[in-house]
Protein backbone atom coordinates (compact mmCIF):
# COMPACT_ATOMS: atom_id res chain seq x y z
CA UNK A 1 0.00 0.00 0.00
CA UNK A 2 1.36 3.18 -1.06
CA UNK A 3 0.90 6.27 1.29
CA UNK A 4 0.28 9.44 0.65
CA UNK A 5 2.85 12.00 0.09
CA UNK A 6 3.73 14.81 2.85
CA UNK A 7 4.93 18.30 2.32
CA UNK A 8 7.18 20.03 4.81
CA UNK A 9 8.81 23.23 4.64
CA UNK A 10 12.59 22.80 6.42
CA UNK A 11 14.50 25.88 7.96
CA UNK A 12 17.88 25.30 7.54
CA UNK A 13 21.30 26.77 7.92
CA UNK A 14 23.44 27.22 4.74
CA UNK A 15 26.54 28.31 4.27
CA UNK A 16 29.36 29.48 1.29
CA UNK A 17 29.23 33.39 2.82
CA UNK A 18 32.13 33.11 5.31
CA UNK A 19 33.22 31.38 7.93
CA UNK A 20 31.85 32.54 11.15
CA UNK A 21 28.45 33.40 8.78
CA UNK A 22 25.39 31.49 7.61
CA UNK A 23 22.37 32.23 5.97
CA UNK A 24 18.70 30.63 6.93
CA UNK A 25 16.92 29.16 3.80
CA UNK A 26 13.05 27.36 3.82
CA UNK A 27 13.45 24.59 1.72
CA UNK A 28 10.56 22.56 0.13
CA UNK A 29 10.56 18.93 1.08
CA UNK A 30 8.37 15.97 -0.18
CA UNK A 31 8.83 13.06 2.52
CA UNK A 32 6.35 10.42 4.85
CA UNK A 33 7.97 12.01 7.78
CA UNK A 34 9.39 14.87 9.27
CA UNK A 35 13.10 13.25 10.24
CA UNK A 36 12.88 11.79 6.38
CA UNK A 37 12.48 15.42 5.72
CA UNK A 38 15.56 16.55 7.76
CA UNK A 39 17.56 13.67 6.04
CA UNK A 40 16.77 14.76 2.94
CA UNK A 41 17.61 18.25 3.23
CA UNK A 42 20.92 17.31 4.68
CA UNK A 43 22.10 16.12 1.76
CA UNK A 44 21.14 19.43 -0.78
CA UNK A 45 23.65 21.42 -1.91
CA UNK A 46 24.97 24.71 0.34
CA UNK A 47 23.50 23.30 3.26
CA UNK A 48 25.75 22.96 6.77
CA UNK A 49 25.23 19.70 6.76
CA UNK A 50 27.76 18.76 9.81
CA UNK A 51 25.84 21.56 11.95
CA UNK A 52 24.12 19.98 15.07
CA UNK A 53 21.88 23.20 14.81
CA UNK A 54 21.38 22.72 11.22
CA UNK A 55 17.73 22.70 11.39
CA UNK A 56 15.74 25.28 12.85
CA UNK A 57 12.42 23.91 12.16
CA UNK A 58 10.45 21.38 10.43
CA UNK A 59 6.33 22.10 9.84
CA UNK A 60 4.19 20.07 7.61
CA UNK A 61 1.77 22.43 5.17
CA UNK A 62 -0.12 21.56 2.76
CA UNK A 63 0.73 21.79 -1.62
CA UNK A 64 -0.43 25.09 -2.55
CA UNK A 65 1.93 26.33 0.17
CA UNK A 66 4.58 23.83 -1.00
CA UNK A 67 4.43 25.07 -4.33
CA UNK A 68 4.58 28.54 -3.68
CA UNK A 69 8.64 27.93 -1.36
CA UNK A 70 9.37 26.14 -4.41
CA UNK A 71 8.66 28.93 -6.81
CA UNK A 72 10.61 30.91 -3.97
CA UNK A 73 13.73 28.94 -3.82
CA UNK A 74 13.54 28.55 -7.86
CA UNK A 75 13.79 32.65 -8.00
CA UNK A 76 16.32 32.74 -4.92
CA UNK A 77 19.82 34.05 -6.74
CA UNK A 78 21.86 32.88 -3.70
CA UNK A 79 20.63 28.98 -4.11
CA UNK A 80 21.61 29.23 -8.11
CA UNK A 81 25.16 31.09 -8.02
CA UNK A 82 28.34 29.38 -8.79
CA UNK A 83 31.31 30.92 -7.14
CA UNK A 84 31.82 34.34 -5.11
CA UNK A 85 31.39 36.83 -7.96
CA UNK A 86 28.47 36.16 -9.14
CA UNK A 87 27.42 36.02 -5.07
CA UNK A 88 28.95 39.42 -4.80
CA UNK A 89 26.37 40.62 -7.13
CA UNK A 90 23.47 39.72 -5.78
CA UNK A 91 21.61 42.81 -3.64
CA UNK A 92 20.73 43.19 -0.17
CA UNK A 93 22.58 40.02 0.82
CA UNK A 94 24.21 41.03 3.80
CA UNK A 95 20.69 41.81 5.25
CA UNK A 96 20.28 37.97 4.95
CA UNK A 97 23.66 36.75 6.93
CA UNK A 98 23.46 36.00 10.63
CA UNK A 99 26.20 34.57 12.67
CA UNK A 100 26.97 31.34 12.89
CA UNK A 101 26.94 30.57 16.65
CA UNK A 102 27.94 27.08 16.12
CA UNK A 103 31.36 28.02 14.31
CA UNK A 104 31.26 30.58 16.49
CA UNK A 105 31.72 28.88 19.56
CA UNK A 106 33.88 26.33 17.54
CA UNK A 107 36.55 29.08 16.87
CA UNK A 108 36.61 30.04 20.70
CA UNK A 109 37.51 26.37 21.00
CA UNK A 110 40.39 26.69 18.89
CA UNK A 111 41.81 30.32 19.96
CA UNK A 112 41.65 28.10 23.00
CA UNK A 113 43.66 25.25 22.11
CA UNK A 114 46.30 27.88 19.89
CA UNK A 115 46.95 29.94 23.13
CA UNK A 116 47.94 26.60 25.32
CA UNK A 117 50.09 25.44 22.34
CA UNK A 118 52.06 28.77 22.39
CA UNK A 119 52.26 28.27 25.92
CA UNK A 120 53.93 25.01 25.60
CA UNK A 121 56.00 26.38 22.76
CA UNK A 122 57.75 29.24 25.36
CA UNK A 123 57.99 26.58 27.99
CA UNK A 124 59.95 23.82 25.68
CA UNK A 125 62.40 27.13 24.03
CA UNK A 126 62.99 27.23 28.07
CA UNK A 127 63.67 24.06 28.83
CA UNK A 128 66.40 23.80 25.57
CA UNK A 129 68.15 26.64 26.69
CA UNK A 130 68.55 25.52 30.22
CA UNK A 131 69.79 22.28 28.75
CA UNK A 132 72.49 24.06 26.55
CA UNK A 133 73.65 26.22 29.37
CA UNK A 134 74.36 22.42 31.64
CA UNK A 135 75.89 21.12 28.57
CA UNK A 136 78.60 24.31 28.12
CA UNK A 137 79.05 24.10 31.94
CA UNK A 138 79.63 20.42 32.31
CA UNK A 139 82.29 21.24 28.89
CA UNK A 140 83.72 23.96 31.08
CA UNK A 141 84.44 21.45 34.29
CA UNK A 142 85.83 18.79 31.67
CA UNK A 143 88.44 20.81 30.40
Amino acid sequence: MKTLARYFIVNTKCGHVGKLKCVWIDFAVVADSPGEAVEKVRGYKRVKRHHKDVVRLVREVDFEEFMMQKAINDSDPYLHCKNIQQQRLIENLGTRICDDEWNIRRQGYKEKKTQRSVYRMKKTRIAVKEACKRIAEYIEEVA
